[in-house]
């Protein structure tokens, strides 16, 4: 079985909605090599990027750091 076999839509708005998102029902999925990546529309507010990974590759800590990192990005004003 395809590690992607289980990513349904309603997989990935479960997820948005297990750390408190809500995606208002559209999806687009982006190409991407490895992962897969969609852009959500969300409820409140502009669309959102998430990647879903078929194998853990990072660590949470790992995670945390590009977290922090892409919302200092933020923080600045600097596009990524």
């Amino acid at each position: 079985m395809h590690a992607y076999s289980g990513l349904t839509p309603d997989t990935v708005l479960d997820a948005l909605g297990s750390v408190g998102l809500r995606g208002d029902g559209r999806l687009l999925a982006l190409n991407s090599y490895e992962n897969r990546v969609y852009q959500i529309w969300m409820e409140d507010g502009p669309p959102s990027w998430r990647s879903f990974t078929g194998r853990p590759r990072w660590s949470d800590a790992a995670i945390l750091e590009e977290h922090d990192f892409t919302r200092e990005l933020a923080e600045r004003e600097i596009p990524w």
